[in-house]
């Protein structure tokens, strides 16, 4: 007979290996060997485990069902659907629905979700991300430590203040000219976009270097783009790294029109296929994957006060 009593805790004490490596075999993640996995399994039947989610489901306190919160200004980005797409990978790979929550449960209604994964959360939009949703758990994709940050079990981030550096320094061996940046408004910037500018400070300071910040709105206008072209080529700066996705795009088709010539561009959201300037790969699809599986760990009740770091890649023109 199946007992909910047994715990991954109990089985890697009988196996003498970590919890980690247990949970990994049985949901069918993480790094670990086919024969550990065997062991693991073979050693959970003969205990008559049963998994939390397993378990809770049989007692019907789990609906089988992720949530996803994008920012509702920045779902049509392709960094966006492409995270959203790895999360529905891992979903569908462990018997999961994925709940897109396209607005605040302002009426109270709770959604029908074991727990939340809060893409890029502000404290203006954070409250509204998990407003009905009771004590089920939530993890953050981005650092977050506005109000309420302690309802977030767990988060996954990239390191942006380390990957601005190495941004900053490809350019440099490239030739390029004294770096700008093109910084997200801070009424809107969430943490991670707030570290790129840290880090770019960081960088110029260490360099006896002015820093020279423009603040746009997330999806700035053609104008708003020009107009920080201008003010940088005017400026004397030879290059200029964007913060927000889809900028480098017009960016570059009003260079072609003359406007700020000769600054060369780079990005800390590259575009999808071959790199056009400089910029950092976050691998969307690889993001949403790990953060799906951390939101399960933590469902399992294995993964609570994780800070994971998602591994992105500097890419260059050909």
């Amino acid at each position: 007979m199946a007992s909910s009593d047994v715990t991954i805790v109990d089985i890697a004490h009988a196996l003498g290996i970590s919890k980690t490596a247990v949970s990994s075999a049985l949901h069918g993640r993480g790094r670990v060997s086919d024969e550990t996995r065997q062991r693991v399994l073979a050693q959970a039947e003969a205990m008559g485990y049963v998994s939390n989610r397993a378990a809770q489901r049989l007692r019907g306190g789990m609906h089988g069902a992720i949530g996803l919160d994008l920012p509702a200004d920045l779902r049509e980005l392709a960094f966006y659907m492409e995270f959203a797409f790895g999360v529905a990978d891992v979903a569908a790979a462990h018997g999961h629905d994925l709940l897109l929550r396209t607005a605040a449960a302002a009426n109270g209604t709770r959604p029908h979700v074991d727990g939340l994964l809060v893409v890029d959360p502000t404290p203006k939009t954070f409250p509204a991300a998990i407003a009905g949703l009771g004590a089920a758990p939530i993890v953050a994709v981005g650092e977050y430590r506005g109000d309420g940050h302690e309802r977030v079990a767990a988060w996954v981030a990239a390191d942006h203040r380390r990957l601005t550096a190495e941004v900053l320094d490809t350019l440099a061996a490239r030739g390029a000219g004294v770096p700008a940046l093109g910084a997200i408004s801070e009424a809107r910037a969430p943490l991670w976009a707030q570290q790129v500018v840290e880090g770019y400070t960081d960088w110029c300071a260490a360099r006896g270097i002015d820093p020279l910040v423009h603040r746009v709105p997330v999806t700035p206008s053609d104008a708003e783009i020009a107009a920080v072209l201008t003010d940088t080529a005017a400026a004397g700066r030879g290059a200029l790294l964007w913060v927000a996705q889809s900028v480098v795009p017009h960016a570059l088709a009003l260079q072609a029109q003359g406007v700020g010539a000769g600054v060369e561009l780079a990005t800390m959201a590259a575009e999808p296929g071959p790199a056009r300037v400089v910029g950092v790969d976050l691998r969307p699809r690889a993001y949403g994957r790990a953060a799906a599986e951390l939101l399960l760990r933590v469902i399992d009740g294995d993964g609570l006060g994780e800070q994971l770091r998602h591994e992105a890649a500097i890419v260059t023109p050909a």
